[in-house]
């Protein structure tokens, strides 16, 4: 995609918006035909736009006024709405989300000519639509200002408070502020993330430098005393330092009468909305079936989010996780849960698959849960390892298309898709997709 030009002057346009696409905009057309991509409508409004850039095939704009509002449009909770670029749905009420979310996902997959067997549902809802983040990352302006990038560009917007923040991490974020100490922190650091621990209310930060150099010990004690936060990590580039040392987060799974706890660090990946990552290890536990005596092969496995369940299930599990701290806090999690039969190896993804396939390995039931860019090219490697089922879990519908057509042509059929709503409020999707051997 290239950009042919940036309207000195910005053109105004009256269009009709027909749907909402992938990245949370609405599509509408101009008169002759090119399509115009805008930000905070609905389907059915009448609106006027302004254009910001015009490429080779659509206009990208900024909405200027709703002319004919659509029935499911509401007044927006955040005052920072359509300022700050973190939320695109707030504009109309969450029932009205899902249904958008499963039209993107549905509008996604059938681009790709793929057809689930099963129809879309709706999505699948978060138990909070509110205050469900866990882990929020900030930008830190040079005088001290902090807060989120302001939609399609660099300027910051400051955040005081953000409603999709758990309350823990507002009342830090709050006292990070009134402390006094974000212009003594601001030359040394660009961003600032609070995460909260889901089991206990523990918040820590992970403090982004920009140079080795770190904040005076002084200057650390302060922010511990005066935030409420129980650690921080000053991170650079090639490596993190503890002050004054890592501290746990846990999250509580209560399954019948015994439930389990995971553990990890802010060095390893977690779901930021755990009531609805319990919802998802639910939802996996309930597609893979009885698992007892199976071999599973959870890829990206994390700290162990569904190897453990799965494990607990009586299923002998093979992690595999590239990041050294999640799997060494999967292994703590396993002993914890008494758990014999698994193995947790660090490594590239793509290398072992390979590794795997060379041995000529083999699994009943293959488990991803990919970064955004999904599993690419080494798709291919899964079929060769002959599993009857595979559970692929992504966050992006572009990504998860690709790889699914690289599936359903190697003999596996797509049983079921199953849009699971992580981020409300955003344009984000989630979602579950099983696949059977044909």
């Amino acid at each position: 995609m290239v950009a042919l030009n940036e309207a000195p002057v910005q053109l105004e346009h009256t269009i009709e918006i027909q749907k909402i696409i992938s990245g949370g905009n609405g599509l509408g057309h101009l008169a002759d035909g090119m399509v115009v991509m805008t930000p905070f409508v609905l389907p059915g409004e009448k609106v006027t736009v302004a254009e910001i850039q015009r490429f080779s095939g659509h206009i990208q704009a900024k909405t200027l006024e709703i002319l004919q509002p659509s029935p499911l449009r509401r007044t927006p909770f955040c005052p920072r709405y359509t300022i700050c670029g973190g939320c695109a749905l707030q504009h109309t009420p969450y029932s009205n989300q899902l249904a958008i979310k499963k039209e993107i996902l549905t509008e996604s997959l059938s681009r790709a000519h793929i057809v689930p067997e099963a129809n879309i549902a709706v999505a699948l809802p978060s138990p909070e639509p509110e205050g469900y983040r866990y882990k929020i990352r900030l930008h830190i302006a040079k005088n001290g200002r902090t807060g989120f990038h302001r939609m399609h560009s660099h300027e910051l917007v400051e955040i005081k408070h953000c409603p999709l923040a758990a309350p823990v991490l507002n009342t830090t974020l709050l006292n990070l502020y009134n402390s006094g100490l974000l212009p003594e922190l601001a030359p040394l650091c660009r961003q600032i993330e609070l995460i909260c621990s889901p089991a206990d209310d523990t918040v820590v930060a992970t403090v982004y430098l920009s140079s080795a150099r770190q904040p005076s010990k002084s200057v650390r004690q302060k922010i511990l005393a005066q935030t409420g936060l129980r650690g921080i990590a000053f991170k650079t580039r090639k490596k993190t330092k503890f002050f004054p040392e890592p501290v746990s987060l846990r999250q509580r799974f209560p399954t019948g009468n015994q439930g389990y706890t995971l553990s990890w660090d802010s060095r390893s990946f977690f779901q930021v909305n755990p009531g609805q990552n319990r919802q998802l290890v639910e939802l996996v536990t309930k597609h893979t079936g009885p698992v007892s005596g199976k071999t599973v092969l959870d890829l990206f496995c994390g700290m162990g989010n569904f190897s453990i369940p799965l494990a607990r299930a009586g299923a002998e599990v093979t992690g595999i996780e590239l990041n050294k701290f999640a799997i060494n806090a999967a292994r703590i999690n396993a002993a914890a849960a008494a758990i014999q039969n698994s193995a947790f190896i660090i490594g590239d993804v793509g290398r072992r698959l390979q590794q795997l396939v060379d041995e000529k390995a083999r699994f009943d039931i293959i488990l991803l849960d990919p970064p955004r860019q999904g599993l690419g090219r080494e798709t291919r490697l899964l079929p060769l390892l002959q599993p009857e089922k595979i559970l692929y879990i992504s966050c992006d519908p572009a990504t998860l298309s690709r790889d699914l057509q690289t599936l359903t042509r190697q003999g596996y059929g797509l049983k079921s898709v199953t849009p699971v709503d992580m981020f409300p409020q955003t344009h984000h999707i989630e979602c579950l997709a099983v696949l059977e051997k044909n």
